[in-house]
């Protein structure tokens, strides 16, 4: 007797394109956040630069001043705030969901977690302000 093995039909996968989240706004939205964190993590990288620029002397330093003065440079930094801000915002608005703040038996207003993290946000960024243009 000869065992024969039974050939099963190929398995249904249905075809996306690549651009199949620019449908939908909370997708586009979450891949937005999700490009954010590059530009986040190379403004973060420049800014090692400089330090590392910084400590090996005042000509090095300098040079980097320089090369932020590049309009190439300025536009990439201007589009890094701009992502750094989405970035910002969009984790402010997570907060509520996945910190709920309970007093006893009664739970925080998602609407007051988010005006309090606004708030500090924002009394925080006076303050680098005041002390940077100081």
């Amino acid at each position: 007797m000869s065992v024969t093995s039974a050939r099963r039909p190929p398995r249904y996968r249905p075809r996306r394109s690549a651009l199949w989240w620019l449908g939908s706004g909370r997708y586009f939205l979450f891949m937005l956040r999700e490009l954010s964190a590059v530009f986040v993590a190379l403004y973060a990288l420049g800014y090692l630069v400089g330090l590392y620029r910084l400590s090996q002397g005042k000509e090095s330093y300098e040079a980097y001043l320089a090369l932020l003065q590049h309009p190439a440079v300025l536009g990439l930094l201007g589009v890094s705030l701009v992502f750094c801000v989405l970035h910002t915002v969009t984790w402010i608005h997570l907060t509520p969901i996945v910190m709920v703040i309970r007093m006893g038996r009664k739970v925080i207003p998602a609407k007051l977690v988010l005006a309090a993290n606004y708030l500090a946000w924002i009394v925080v960024s006076g303050i680098l302000w005041y002390l940077v243009v100081n």
